[in-house]
Protein backbone atom coordinates (compact mmCIF):
# COMPACT_ATOMS: atom_id res chain seq x y z
CA UNK A 1 0.00 0.00 0.00
CA UNK A 2 1.45 3.36 -1.03
CA UNK A 3 2.12 5.78 1.81
CA UNK A 4 -0.70 8.35 1.71
CA UNK A 5 -0.30 12.04 2.42
CA UNK A 6 -2.50 14.49 4.32
CA UNK A 7 -2.69 17.34 1.85
CA UNK A 8 -5.21 19.48 3.73
CA UNK A 9 -3.07 20.45 6.69
CA UNK A 10 0.46 21.55 7.46
CA UNK A 11 0.20 20.28 11.00
CA UNK A 12 2.76 17.68 12.04
CA UNK A 13 1.62 14.11 11.41
CA UNK A 14 0.23 12.50 14.56
CA UNK A 15 -0.93 8.94 15.37
CA UNK A 16 -4.54 10.04 14.84
CA UNK A 17 -3.70 11.43 11.42
CA UNK A 18 -1.58 8.45 10.49
CA UNK A 19 -4.53 6.18 11.25
CA UNK A 20 -6.81 8.48 9.26
CA UNK A 21 -4.47 8.23 6.27
CA UNK A 22 -4.45 4.46 6.59
CA UNK A 23 -8.25 4.29 6.67
CA UNK A 24 -8.72 6.64 3.73
CA UNK A 25 -6.16 4.94 1.49
CA UNK A 26 -6.78 1.33 2.49
CA UNK A 27 -8.27 -0.76 -0.31
CA UNK A 28 -9.50 -4.28 -0.89
CA UNK A 29 -6.28 -5.23 -2.68
CA UNK A 30 -4.37 -4.35 0.49
CA UNK A 31 -6.07 -7.16 2.44
CA UNK A 32 -3.76 -10.21 2.64
CA UNK A 33 -5.43 -13.56 1.84
CA UNK A 34 -5.14 -14.83 5.41
CA UNK A 35 -6.77 -11.64 6.74
CA UNK A 36 -9.57 -11.92 4.19
CA UNK A 37 -10.24 -15.47 5.27
CA UNK A 38 -10.23 -14.57 8.95
CA UNK A 39 -12.49 -11.52 8.65
CA UNK A 40 -15.13 -13.61 6.89
CA UNK A 41 -15.18 -15.90 9.91
CA UNK A 42 -15.47 -12.80 12.09
CA UNK A 43 -18.61 -11.93 10.14
CA UNK A 44 -19.94 -15.47 10.55
CA UNK A 45 -19.26 -15.55 14.28
CA UNK A 46 -20.61 -12.05 14.92
CA UNK A 47 -23.83 -12.54 12.98
CA UNK A 48 -24.51 -15.87 14.66
CA UNK A 49 -24.15 -14.12 18.02
CA UNK A 50 -26.40 -11.31 16.82
CA UNK A 51 -29.22 -13.58 15.73
CA UNK A 52 -29.22 -15.35 19.09
CA UNK A 53 -28.96 -12.00 20.89
CA UNK A 54 -32.03 -10.68 19.12
CA UNK A 55 -34.14 -13.36 20.87
CA UNK A 56 -33.09 -12.41 24.41
CA UNK A 57 -35.09 -10.12 26.69
CA UNK A 58 -32.65 -7.20 26.39
CA UNK A 59 -32.44 -7.77 22.63
CA UNK A 60 -36.21 -7.45 22.35
CA UNK A 61 -36.25 -4.29 24.45
CA UNK A 62 -33.53 -2.71 22.31
CA UNK A 63 -35.41 -3.70 19.14
CA UNK A 64 -38.57 -2.02 20.39
CA UNK A 65 -36.69 1.05 21.58
CA UNK A 66 -34.78 1.40 18.30
CA UNK A 67 -38.04 1.34 16.35
CA UNK A 68 -39.39 4.08 18.62
CA UNK A 69 -36.47 6.30 17.67
CA UNK A 70 -38.08 6.75 14.27
CA UNK A 71 -38.54 5.24 10.84
CA UNK A 72 -36.60 6.11 7.72
CA UNK A 73 -34.21 4.88 5.05
CA UNK A 74 -31.05 3.49 6.53
CA UNK A 75 -30.48 -0.03 7.82
CA UNK A 76 -32.30 -3.14 8.94
CA UNK A 77 -32.63 -4.33 12.51
CA UNK A 78 -31.29 -7.87 12.26
CA UNK A 79 -33.68 -10.67 13.07
CA UNK A 80 -36.64 -8.29 13.05
CA UNK A 81 -36.21 -6.81 9.58
CA UNK A 82 -37.57 -3.33 10.34
CA UNK A 83 -35.81 -0.51 8.49
CA UNK A 84 -34.69 2.41 10.64
CA UNK A 85 -32.25 5.31 10.14
CA UNK A 86 -28.56 4.47 9.86
CA UNK A 87 -27.92 6.30 13.10
CA UNK A 88 -30.32 4.01 14.99
CA UNK A 89 -29.69 0.49 13.67
CA UNK A 90 -26.15 0.11 15.09
CA UNK A 91 -27.50 0.54 18.61
CA UNK A 92 -29.64 -2.57 18.20
CA UNK A 93 -27.31 -4.67 16.06
CA UNK A 94 -24.20 -3.98 18.15
CA UNK A 95 -26.15 -4.83 21.28
CA UNK A 96 -27.29 -8.11 19.73
CA UNK A 97 -23.74 -9.25 18.97
CA UNK A 98 -22.57 -8.58 22.52
CA UNK A 99 -25.79 -9.84 24.10
CA UNK A 100 -24.54 -13.15 25.47
CA UNK A 101 -20.79 -12.73 25.97
CA UNK A 102 -19.97 -14.87 22.93
CA UNK A 103 -18.63 -12.28 20.47
CA UNK A 104 -15.10 -12.18 19.12
CA UNK A 105 -12.27 -10.83 21.24
CA UNK A 106 -8.87 -9.23 20.72
CA UNK A 107 -7.08 -10.58 23.78
CA UNK A 108 -4.48 -7.83 24.29
CA UNK A 109 -6.70 -4.92 23.27
CA UNK A 110 -9.57 -6.27 25.40
CA UNK A 111 -12.02 -5.28 22.67
CA UNK A 112 -14.84 -7.05 20.83
CA UNK A 113 -14.38 -5.46 17.39
CA UNK A 114 -17.13 -7.40 15.64
CA UNK A 115 -19.83 -5.81 17.74
CA UNK A 116 -18.66 -2.32 16.79
CA UNK A 117 -17.15 -2.42 13.29
CA UNK A 118 -19.67 -4.73 11.61
CA UNK A 119 -22.87 -2.92 12.75
CA UNK A 120 -21.30 0.45 11.91
CA UNK A 121 -20.38 -0.64 8.39
CA UNK A 122 -23.69 -2.43 7.84
CA UNK A 123 -25.58 0.70 8.92
CA UNK A 124 -24.36 2.45 5.78
CA UNK A 125 -24.94 -0.33 3.24
CA UNK A 126 -28.54 0.62 2.42
CA UNK A 127 -27.80 4.31 2.99
CA UNK A 128 -25.29 4.18 0.12
CA UNK A 129 -27.21 1.54 -1.92
CA UNK A 130 -24.28 0.59 -4.18
CA UNK A 131 -22.10 -1.40 -1.80
CA UNK A 132 -20.62 -4.73 -2.81
CA UNK A 133 -18.99 -7.35 -0.62
CA UNK A 134 -15.46 -6.09 -1.26
CA UNK A 135 -16.31 -2.59 -0.07
CA UNK A 136 -17.96 -3.94 3.06
CA UNK A 137 -15.03 -6.24 3.84
CA UNK A 138 -12.54 -3.40 3.37
CA UNK A 139 -14.42 -1.14 5.76
CA UNK A 140 -14.70 -3.81 8.42
CA UNK A 141 -11.00 -4.74 8.24
CA UNK A 142 -10.14 -1.04 8.62
CA UNK A 143 -12.40 -0.92 11.67
CA UNK A 144 -10.84 -4.02 13.22
CA UNK A 145 -7.30 -2.75 12.65
CA UNK A 146 -7.90 0.67 14.14
CA UNK A 147 -10.07 -0.50 17.05
CA UNK A 148 -7.68 -3.26 18.08
CA UNK A 149 -4.67 -0.96 17.92
CA UNK A 150 -6.37 1.67 20.05
CA UNK A 151 -7.25 -1.09 22.52
CA UNK A 152 -3.64 -2.26 22.60
CA UNK A 153 -2.47 1.10 23.94
CA UNK A 154 -3.86 0.02 27.29
CA UNK A 155 -7.03 -2.08 27.21
CA UNK A 156 -6.17 -4.03 30.36
CA UNK A 157 -5.26 -0.77 32.11
CA UNK A 158 -8.68 0.64 31.23
CA UNK A 159 -10.30 -2.47 32.65
CA UNK A 160 -8.40 -2.14 35.92
CA UNK A 161 -9.63 1.45 36.21
CA UNK A 162 -13.22 0.33 35.75
CA UNK A 163 -13.85 1.20 32.09
CA UNK A 164 -15.23 -1.23 29.51
CA UNK A 165 -12.80 -1.10 26.55
CA UNK A 166 -15.41 -2.14 23.98
CA UNK A 167 -17.40 0.90 25.03
CA UNK A 168 -14.37 3.18 24.84
CA UNK A 169 -11.79 1.88 22.35
CA UNK A 170 -14.69 0.42 20.36
CA UNK A 171 -15.77 3.85 19.18
CA UNK A 172 -12.65 3.97 17.01
CA UNK A 173 -13.37 0.57 15.44
CA UNK A 174 -16.81 1.84 14.51
CA UNK A 175 -15.62 5.28 13.42
CA UNK A 176 -12.96 3.80 11.15
CA UNK A 177 -15.39 1.33 9.55
CA UNK A 178 -18.02 4.01 8.96
CA UNK A 179 -15.49 6.50 7.58
CA UNK A 180 -14.21 3.88 5.15
CA UNK A 181 -17.73 2.98 4.04
CA UNK A 182 -18.34 6.65 3.23
CA UNK A 183 -14.92 6.93 1.53
CA UNK A 184 -14.00 10.00 3.51
CA UNK A 185 -10.74 11.74 2.69
CA UNK A 186 -7.96 11.76 5.32
CA UNK A 187 -8.95 15.06 6.92
CA UNK A 188 -12.63 14.19 7.21
CA UNK A 189 -11.58 10.81 8.60
CA UNK A 190 -9.60 12.63 11.30
CA UNK A 191 -12.79 14.42 12.25
CA UNK A 192 -14.86 11.23 12.11
CA UNK A 193 -12.46 9.63 14.62
CA UNK A 194 -12.42 12.81 16.72
CA UNK A 195 -16.22 12.85 16.93
CA UNK A 196 -16.52 9.12 17.59
CA UNK A 197 -13.78 9.02 20.21
CA UNK A 198 -15.19 11.82 22.34
CA UNK A 199 -18.36 9.75 22.78
CA UNK A 200 -16.41 6.93 24.47
CA UNK A 201 -18.14 5.77 27.66
CA UNK A 202 -18.79 2.56 29.55
CA UNK A 203 -18.40 1.52 33.18
CA UNK A 204 -17.52 -2.01 34.23
CA UNK A 205 -19.88 -1.85 37.22
CA UNK A 206 -22.44 -2.72 34.55
CA UNK A 207 -21.25 -6.32 34.78
CA UNK A 208 -22.74 -6.88 38.22
CA UNK A 209 -26.51 -6.62 37.78
CA UNK A 210 -27.75 -4.89 34.65
CA UNK A 211 -28.67 -5.23 31.02
CA UNK A 212 -26.72 -2.13 30.07
CA UNK A 213 -23.36 -3.86 29.56
CA UNK A 214 -24.91 -5.61 26.55
CA UNK A 215 -25.57 -2.16 25.05
CA UNK A 216 -22.04 -0.76 25.37
CA UNK A 217 -20.80 -1.95 21.95
CA UNK A 218 -24.09 -0.86 20.38
CA UNK A 219 -23.45 2.66 21.59
CA UNK A 220 -19.87 2.44 20.28
CA UNK A 221 -21.16 1.37 16.87
CA UNK A 222 -23.66 4.22 16.93
CA UNK A 223 -20.96 6.71 17.94
CA UNK A 224 -18.86 5.68 14.96
CA UNK A 225 -21.71 6.22 12.53
CA UNK A 226 -22.50 9.59 14.12
CA UNK A 227 -18.87 10.57 13.72
CA UNK A 228 -18.59 9.63 10.05
CA UNK A 229 -21.92 11.11 8.99
CA UNK A 230 -21.30 14.37 10.85
CA UNK A 231 -17.84 14.62 9.31
CA UNK A 232 -19.36 14.43 5.82
CA UNK A 233 -21.31 17.58 6.67
CA UNK A 234 -18.24 19.51 7.78
CA UNK A 235 -18.75 19.02 11.51
CA UNK A 236 -15.36 18.89 13.20
CA UNK A 237 -13.99 16.67 15.93
CA UNK A 238 -10.85 16.53 18.09
CA UNK A 239 -8.01 16.44 15.57
CA UNK A 240 -5.53 14.86 17.98
CA UNK A 241 -8.13 12.77 19.77
CA UNK A 242 -5.80 9.86 20.54
CA UNK A 243 -2.57 11.61 21.53
CA UNK A 244 -3.72 14.94 23.04
CA UNK A 245 -1.77 15.32 26.34
CA UNK A 246 -4.78 16.71 28.18
CA UNK A 247 -8.24 15.32 27.50
CA UNK A 248 -7.10 13.02 24.71
CA UNK A 249 -8.39 9.47 24.63
CA UNK A 250 -5.17 7.76 25.72
CA UNK A 251 -4.12 10.31 28.35
CA UNK A 252 -7.61 10.20 29.89
CA UNK A 253 -8.30 6.48 30.00
CA UNK A 254 -4.80 5.04 30.46
CA UNK A 255 -2.06 5.91 32.96
CA UNK A 256 0.87 4.90 30.76
CA UNK A 257 -0.39 4.43 27.21
CA UNK A 258 1.93 2.88 24.66
CA UNK A 259 1.15 4.94 21.57
CA UNK A 260 3.54 2.89 19.43
CA UNK A 261 0.82 0.25 19.07
CA UNK A 262 -1.26 2.70 17.04
CA UNK A 263 1.05 2.83 14.06
CA UNK A 264 3.66 0.09 14.40
CA UNK A 265 3.87 -1.66 11.02
CA UNK A 266 0.42 -0.35 10.19
CA UNK A 267 -0.79 -2.01 7.01
CA UNK A 268 1.88 -4.70 7.29
CA UNK A 269 1.08 -6.45 10.60
CA UNK A 270 -2.66 -7.10 10.82
CA UNK A 271 -4.14 -7.25 14.31
CA UNK A 272 -7.31 -8.71 12.76
CA UNK A 273 -5.49 -12.05 12.76
CA UNK A 274 -5.19 -11.85 16.55
CA UNK A 275 -8.94 -11.64 17.05
CA UNK A 276 -10.20 -14.90 18.53
CA UNK A 277 -13.59 -16.54 18.94
CA UNK A 278 -15.30 -17.59 22.16
CA UNK A 279 -16.57 -21.16 22.61
CA UNK A 280 -18.25 -20.33 25.93
CA UNK A 281 -20.97 -17.73 26.69
CA UNK A 282 -19.11 -15.81 29.37
CA UNK A 283 -16.44 -13.21 29.98
CA UNK A 284 -13.17 -14.02 28.23
CA UNK A 285 -11.34 -13.84 31.54
CA UNK A 286 -13.22 -16.99 32.62
CA UNK A 287 -12.28 -19.13 29.63
CA UNK A 288 -8.88 -20.34 30.81
CA UNK A 289 -10.42 -21.66 34.02
CA UNK A 290 -13.14 -23.42 32.03
CA UNK A 291 -10.49 -24.98 29.80
CA UNK A 292 -8.49 -26.13 32.84
CA UNK A 293 -11.49 -27.69 34.59
CA UNK A 294 -12.72 -29.32 31.37
CA UNK A 295 -9.38 -31.04 30.97
CA UNK A 296 -9.44 -32.27 34.57
CA UNK A 297 -13.00 -33.58 34.18
CA UNK A 298 -12.07 -35.34 30.93
CA UNK A 299 -8.94 -36.97 32.35
CA UNK A 300 -10.48 -37.77 35.75
CA UNK A 301 -14.17 -38.63 35.21
CA UNK A 302 -14.54 -39.56 38.87
CA UNK A 303 -14.36 -35.84 39.77
CA UNK A 304 -17.84 -34.45 40.40
CA UNK A 305 -19.63 -31.78 42.38
CA UNK A 306 -20.34 -34.15 45.27
CA UNK A 307 -16.74 -35.17 45.97
CA UNK A 308 -15.04 -31.79 45.43
CA UNK A 309 -13.96 -30.12 48.64
CA UNK A 310 -12.22 -27.02 47.27
CA UNK A 311 -11.25 -25.35 43.99
CA UNK A 312 -8.43 -22.81 44.03
CA UNK A 313 -7.79 -20.60 41.02
CA UNK A 314 -4.53 -18.67 40.93
CA UNK A 315 -4.52 -15.88 38.36
CA UNK A 316 -3.76 -12.19 37.83
CA UNK A 317 -4.98 -9.37 40.02
CA UNK A 318 -6.84 -7.95 36.98
CA UNK A 319 -8.73 -11.19 36.50
CA UNK A 320 -9.54 -11.45 40.21
CA UNK A 321 -10.93 -7.90 40.17
CA UNK A 322 -12.75 -8.39 36.89
CA UNK A 323 -14.42 -11.76 37.46
CA UNK A 324 -13.28 -13.25 40.78
CA UNK A 325 -15.71 -11.58 43.16
CA UNK A 326 -18.20 -13.48 45.40
CA UNK A 327 -21.13 -14.69 43.33
CA UNK A 328 -24.68 -13.49 43.90
CA UNK A 329 -27.45 -14.45 41.42
CA UNK A 330 -28.51 -10.92 40.50
CA UNK A 331 -28.83 -11.34 36.73
CA UNK A 332 -27.63 -13.41 33.78
CA UNK A 333 -25.02 -10.72 33.11
CA UNK A 334 -23.72 -11.21 36.64
CA UNK A 335 -23.47 -14.96 36.13
CA UNK A 336 -21.69 -14.74 32.79
CA UNK A 337 -19.16 -12.27 34.14
CA UNK A 338 -18.49 -14.25 37.33
CA UNK A 339 -15.70 -16.84 37.40
CA UNK A 340 -17.14 -18.76 40.35
CA UNK A 341 -20.51 -19.33 38.68
CA UNK A 342 -18.96 -20.47 35.39
CA UNK A 343 -16.65 -22.97 37.09
CA UNK A 344 -19.42 -24.22 39.38
CA UNK A 345 -21.94 -24.89 36.62
CA UNK A 346 -19.33 -26.63 34.48
CA UNK A 347 -18.52 -28.89 37.41
CA UNK A 348 -22.21 -29.82 37.77
CA UNK A 349 -23.31 -29.99 34.13
CA UNK A 350 -19.97 -30.91 32.51
CA UNK A 351 -21.04 -28.59 29.69
CA UNK A 352 -20.97 -24.84 29.25
CA UNK A 353 -22.97 -23.29 26.42
CA UNK A 354 -26.07 -21.11 26.15
CA UNK A 355 -28.39 -23.58 27.87
CA UNK A 356 -26.24 -23.43 31.00
CA UNK A 357 -27.08 -19.75 31.51
CA UNK A 358 -30.78 -19.21 32.19
CA UNK A 359 -32.85 -17.37 34.75
CA UNK A 360 -33.33 -20.70 36.49
CA UNK A 361 -29.77 -22.02 36.32
CA UNK A 362 -28.14 -18.89 37.74
CA UNK A 363 -30.16 -19.36 40.96
CA UNK A 364 -29.73 -23.11 41.44
CA UNK A 365 -29.05 -23.96 45.08
CA UNK A 366 -26.43 -26.58 44.17
CA UNK A 367 -24.54 -24.05 42.04
CA UNK A 368 -24.66 -21.41 44.76
CA UNK A 369 -23.31 -23.92 47.29
CA UNK A 370 -20.44 -24.89 44.99
CA UNK A 371 -19.40 -21.27 44.39
CA UNK A 372 -18.64 -21.07 48.13
CA UNK A 373 -15.98 -23.76 47.61
CA UNK A 374 -14.10 -21.73 44.99
CA UNK A 375 -11.27 -19.38 45.89
CA UNK A 376 -9.64 -16.94 43.47
CA UNK A 377 -6.09 -15.89 44.38
CA UNK A 378 -3.98 -13.14 42.80
CA UNK A 379 -0.66 -14.78 41.89
CA UNK A 380 2.56 -12.79 41.26
CA UNK A 381 3.68 -15.49 38.78
CA UNK A 382 1.02 -14.43 36.31
CA UNK A 383 1.41 -10.73 37.12
CA UNK A 384 5.03 -10.97 36.01
CA UNK A 385 3.92 -11.98 32.50
CA UNK A 386 2.22 -8.63 31.88
CA UNK A 387 -0.72 -8.42 29.50
CA UNK A 388 0.36 -11.66 27.81
CA UNK A 389 -0.49 -13.53 31.00
CA UNK A 390 -3.61 -11.58 31.92
CA UNK A 391 -5.90 -14.61 31.54
CA UNK A 392 -3.43 -17.19 32.86
CA UNK A 393 -4.66 -19.55 35.58
CA UNK A 394 -3.43 -22.40 37.72
CA UNK A 395 -6.58 -24.29 38.76
CA UNK A 396 -6.50 -26.91 41.51
CA UNK A 397 -9.36 -29.26 42.34
CA UNK A 398 -9.10 -30.79 45.81
CA UNK A 399 -11.32 -33.80 46.56
CA UNK A 400 -12.79 -34.81 49.92
CA UNK A 401 -10.58 -37.92 50.00
CA UNK A 402 -7.43 -35.80 49.86
CA UNK A 403 -6.63 -36.25 46.16
CA UNK A 404 -6.03 -33.15 44.11
CA UNK A 405 -5.61 -32.33 40.43
CA UNK A 406 -4.06 -29.22 38.90
CA UNK A 407 -4.08 -27.73 35.46
CA UNK A 408 -2.30 -24.62 34.25
CA UNK A 409 -3.64 -22.71 31.23
CA UNK A 410 -2.07 -19.50 29.93
CA UNK A 411 -4.17 -18.91 26.81
CA UNK A 412 -7.81 -19.88 26.31
CA UNK A 413 -9.29 -22.07 23.63
CA UNK A 414 -10.49 -19.74 20.88
CA UNK A 415 -7.81 -17.11 21.45
CA UNK A 416 -5.15 -16.20 18.92
CA UNK A 417 -2.73 -18.48 20.81
CA UNK A 418 -5.10 -21.47 20.79
CA UNK A 419 -7.63 -20.88 17.98
CA UNK A 420 -10.88 -22.68 17.36
CA UNK A 421 -10.95 -24.61 14.11
CA UNK A 422 -13.03 -23.28 11.25
CA UNK A 423 -15.46 -26.15 11.69
CA UNK A 424 -15.83 -25.29 15.37
CA UNK A 425 -16.67 -21.68 14.47
CA UNK A 426 -19.18 -22.83 11.88
CA UNK A 427 -20.78 -25.25 14.34
CA UNK A 428 -21.21 -22.45 16.86
CA UNK A 429 -22.71 -20.21 14.16
CA UNK A 430 -25.20 -22.87 13.09
CA UNK A 431 -26.29 -23.57 16.67
CA UNK A 432 -26.91 -19.88 17.35
CA UNK A 433 -28.39 -18.86 14.01
CA UNK A 434 -30.81 -21.80 13.97
CA UNK A 435 -32.54 -20.30 17.01
CA UNK A 436 -33.93 -17.68 14.61
CA UNK A 437 -33.58 -18.84 11.01
CA UNK A 438 -34.64 -21.95 9.15
CA UNK A 439 -31.95 -24.45 8.21
CA UNK A 440 -32.00 -23.47 4.50
CA UNK A 441 -31.67 -19.79 5.48
CA UNK A 442 -28.78 -20.57 7.84
CA UNK A 443 -27.02 -22.46 5.05
CA UNK A 444 -27.60 -19.62 2.59
CA UNK A 445 -26.29 -17.01 5.03
CA UNK A 446 -23.23 -19.12 5.79
CA UNK A 447 -22.46 -19.60 2.10
CA UNK A 448 -22.93 -15.89 1.39
CA UNK A 449 -20.55 -14.86 4.17
CA UNK A 450 -17.92 -17.41 3.18
CA UNK A 451 -17.98 -15.87 -0.31
CA UNK A 452 -18.55 -12.29 0.73
CA UNK A 453 -16.01 -10.85 -1.68
CA UNK A 454 -18.14 -12.18 -4.57
CA UNK A 455 -21.35 -10.49 -3.39
CA UNK A 456 -22.56 -7.78 -5.78
CA UNK A 457 -25.10 -6.22 -3.41
CA UNK A 458 -24.33 -6.25 0.32
CA UNK A 459 -27.97 -5.44 1.09
CA UNK A 460 -28.61 -9.15 0.68
CA UNK A 461 -26.96 -9.81 4.07
CA UNK A 462 -29.58 -7.81 5.94
CA UNK A 463 -32.34 -9.64 4.11
CA UNK A 464 -30.83 -13.01 4.99
CA UNK A 465 -30.71 -11.98 8.66
CA UNK A 466 -34.49 -11.50 8.75
CA UNK A 467 -36.51 -14.43 10.01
Amino acid sequence: MAKPQLRETATEISPTRTLAEFIAEFSYKDIPPEVLSHIKFCFIDSLGCALFGSTLPWGKIITSFTKELGKGKGALIWGDGAEVPSTSAPLANGTFIHSFEMDDLHRVGVIHPGSEAIPAADALVRYLSNVDGKRLLTAVVAGYEVGCRVGMTGGAAQLRRGFHPSATSGTFAAGAAAAKMLRLNPMKTVHALGIAGTQAAGLMAAQHASMVKRMHPGRSAQAGVYGALLATKGFTGIEDVLEAPYGGFCSTFIDKPDLSHLTDRLGERFETLNVGFKPYPCCGSNHTSIDALKKILHEHPEVNADNVDKIRIRTTRATKLHVGWPYEPKSMTTAQMNLLFCVAILLHDREFFVDQVTNKSIRRADILATTKKIEVIADPEFEALGDEGRHGVDLEVQLRDGKSYREKVLHAKGSDKHPMTREEVLKKFRLLASRVLSRPRVEKLESTLLNLEKLDDARQIGKLLTA
